[in-house]
C-alpha cells in the first residue's frame, strides 16, 4: 500500500497560496504641487488640482522661481502677493475610520515669523503652526477621526497680510485603519489547478482500493 500524503500535500499547495492576500491600509491623498502651472511657480496661483483657493490668494514659488530653498521642487507661500493670505482647501468622501495628515512647513526665509491654521473638517482636529523665519522645512504627522462616510475637507490657512507667509509641501493623507479582508475567490486558473489536484486525489484513491 502507498504512502498517498506527500501527493495529497504538493497537489493542495498552490491553492493555498493564492487565496492568501490581506488588504493594507495606505496613503489615499498625495500632493507635492510640482506638476502644478507645467512645473512652473506662479504669483497668486489659484489654478491647483486639487485644492480650492479662497480668503486671499496664495503664491506657487521654487524650482527656479523665488526658490527660497532649493531642493524641494514645487511649494507654496501661504501668504499671496495681493497682501491678503489665502485659504486652502480639499474635499472628498472619506469612509469611517482613523486618518494621519503629514505635510512639510518652513518658515518664510524672509525676515518675519508667520502663522498658519490647519483644519480638518467634523471638529476633530485644529492646529497652528508658528514658525521663525528662518526654520527649514519640518515634516508634521498629526491623527484625525471620520465617525461616518462624509465629504471629509482639510485646509492649510495663512496668517497675516505682508506678502510673505510659511511654506507648504508633501500633503499627504492616510489610512490607519485595515479593511476586513474579503473573502477569496479563486480565479479560474486556480480552480482549474484545484480539479486537477482533486482528480488526482481520487485517481489514488481508487487505486489504492483496487489494490
Amino acid at each position: 500500500m502507498r504512502n498517498t500524503t506527500p501527493r495529497l500535500a504538493l497537489l493542495l499547495l498552490p491553492f493555498t497560496l493564492a487565496v492568501s492576500s490581506p488588504a493594507l491600509a495606505g496613503v489615499i491623498f498625495f500632493d507635492d504641487f510640482n506638476r502644478e502651472h507645467g512645473g512652473v511657480g506662479q504669483l497668486n496661483y489659484s489654478g491647483f488640482a486639487n485644492w480650492t483657493v479662497t480668503d486671499g490668494t496664495v503664491d506657487l514659488i521654487g524650482t527656479g522661481f523665488i526658490d527660497l530653498l532649493p531642493g524641494h521642487g514645487l511649494y507654496v507661500d501661504m501668504d499671496g502677493s495681493t497682501g491678503d493670505a489665502g485659504r486652502m482647501t480639499s474635499t472628498f468622501t472619506l469612509p469611517a475610520g482613523t486618518y494621519t495628515l503629514e505635510y512639510d512647513v518652513a518658515g518664510s526665509q524672509r525676515g518675519s515669523s508667520d502663522s498658519m491654521n490647519v483644519t480638518v473638517a467634523f471638529g476633530s482636529f485644529s492646529h497652528t503652526d508658528t514658525l521663525p523665519s528662518n526654520a527649514p522645512f519640518t515634516h508634521e504627522t498629526w491623527g484625525f477621526t471620520v465617525a461616518g462616510p462624509a465629504a471629509a475637507s482639510w485646509s492649510f490657512e495663512g496668517v497675516g497680510g505682508d506678502d510673505v507667509g510659511l511654506l507648504l509641501d508633501n500633503v499627504r493623507i492616510s489610512s490607519d485603519s485595515t479593511p476586513p479582508t474579503p473573502p477569496s475567490v479563486p480565479e479560474p486558473a486556480t480552480l482549474l489547478l484545484l480539479g486537477t489536484g482533486l482528480a488526482g486525489i481520487g485517481g489514488v484513491v481508487w487505486r489504492h482500493r483496487r489494490g
